[in-house]
């Protein structure tokens, strides 16, 4: 792969909030994505990442009950990859630096989803206690972002999400391109 192929995937990348409910996700694309997600660096290579797939509709509605009302859209998402930090293998989880490590994990993920076809956008709005008691996690796992997937919703499928979920899915507020250029990121280049 080229640099123009990896800046393709990367320039796609967006948090998108409508999902088309009707189409399925494979399991060979859920696997490609969590496959990328393990290739992430980590801290000494502890590799923290578990991740929890909720697919079925009893697994969909516990996770929506312990999201934040304003992320009701999610509702329409194929499944949900819940991605937990592991804090037996964890690098030094007094300091939380395996957030960096579960950062990294999360990026590979968003990016793999794209290559695969799929929409994505990590949720950190939830209630942990709630989520830890209604899917029964393990204590040794934090749970640190959920992330809704399926194919992005268009045409009249999309016409009805607006009138179901209002502005929220709004590709206005949520649009592709909407980057800082890299002149204004760079406080200086010694």
């Amino acid at each position: 792969m080229d640099k123009k192929e990896i800046l393709g995937v990367i320039s796609k990348r967006a948090s998108v909030r409508a999902f088309d409910s009707s189409k399925t996700v494979s399991r060979d694309q859920i696997e490609a994505i969590l496959e990328a997600a393990c290739s992430a660096p980590s801290a000494m290579n502890t590799q923290p990442w578990r991740f929890y797939i909720a697919e079925t509709a009893d697994e969909k509605r516990n996770v929506m009950d312990a999201m934040s009302a304003h992320n009701a859209w999610a509702n329409e998402a194929y499944a949900f990859i819940i991605l937990l930090a592991d804090l037996r293998t964890a690098y030094n989880p007094n300091e939380r630096k395996y957030y960096i490590d579960i950062g990294l994990c999360l990026e590979n993920l968003l990016l793999e989803a794209v290559n695969q076809g799929l929409a994505a956008c990590p949720c950190s709005a939830f209630d942990s206690d709630k989520l830890y008691k209604l899917l029964n996690i393990p204590e040794h796992l934090e749970p640190l972002i959920i992330v809704p997937i399926g194919y992005e919703a268009n045409g009249n499928t999309l016409e009805k999400l607006r009138k179901k979920y209002g502005s929220v899915i709004e590709r206005s507020m949520h649009k592709r391109g909407g980057r800082n250029s890299i002149d204004k990121c760079i406080i200086k280049w010694a």
